[in-house]
């Protein structure tokens, strides 16, 4: 995926009508099977940055490519099913009504996949979930649960690009080293290519391959994490 002066504008919440610039002509490559974060205090574009490259925001400039060919809003076909987002609070993703069975099923539907029980399970499995878990709604789940159960139902996706927007940020930092385990082992097995939203430099120089600075909107890469 390449993005190209992405520019996004919002419409100022305490002046009226005067706009004011989130991100500003932002440039980035992601690369089959690498890690790039994106690193930055709150308010300097790095989520808004990440929301127009998986299409939840439509740019005001600048073009996004896929596969080399330019990508159209709201994204369609193959873009749509192989972008995915992790959000940072899991339950966003989940009906809080529905059973964990339920809201899984939902990707093997798109997807046009046989599904029954087994195959719910040997979902979940990989990420540390089990079958009891299945009857339970998402407010009978852990922070850490919710955000595997998250993950599970991403993966039937079978996407090539996943944004993480601080997937670790609500957990534990016995559950954070969990995830990052997870996800770490999901990518060596299926070369996917993680845009990682971060706060944190330490966390960032961890797990990223290359990281992209953001502040006030501009974005600067670095070429190796210091």
């Amino acid at each position: 995926m390449e993005a190209r002066n992405l520019t996004k504008r919002f419409r100022s919440k305490t002046h009226g009508r005067r706009l004011f610039t989130a991100v500003d002509g932002a440039n980035l490559c992601l690369y089959p099977g690498e890690t790039v974060g994106l690193l930055g205090e709150s308010g300097s574009g790095k989520s808004t940055l990440g929301q127009m490259m998986t299409g939840l925001l439509r740019p005001d400039g600048g073009e996004l490519l896929f596969k080399g060919s330019p990508l159209k809003y709201p994204f369609r076909g193959e873009a749509r099913r192989k972008i995915q987002i992790l959000f940072q609070h899991p339950e966003v993703s989940f009906n809080p009504m529905l059973t964990l069975r339920r809201s899984l099923v939902e990707p093997f539907r798109l997807m046009g996949l046989p599904w029954d029980d087994g195959a719910l399970i040997s979902c979940i499995e990989r990420f540390g979930l089990h079958e009891e878990h299945l009857n339970r709604t998402p407010g009978e789940l852990s922070g850490g649960e919710l955000q595997r159960a998250a993950l599970a139902r991403i993966v039937v996706m079978e996407p090539e690009i996943i944004l993480l927007d601080e997937p670790t940020s609500m957990l534990d930092v016995i559950t954070q080293a969990q995830m990052v385990h997870f996800l770490q082992n999901y990518q060596q097995q299926h070369r996917t290519s993680y845009l990682f939203i971060t706060h944190s430099p330490a966390l960032a120089r961890a797990v990223c391959g290359r990281i992209v600075d953001m502040k006030e909107g501009h974005a600067l890469e670095r070429v190796q994490p210091e």
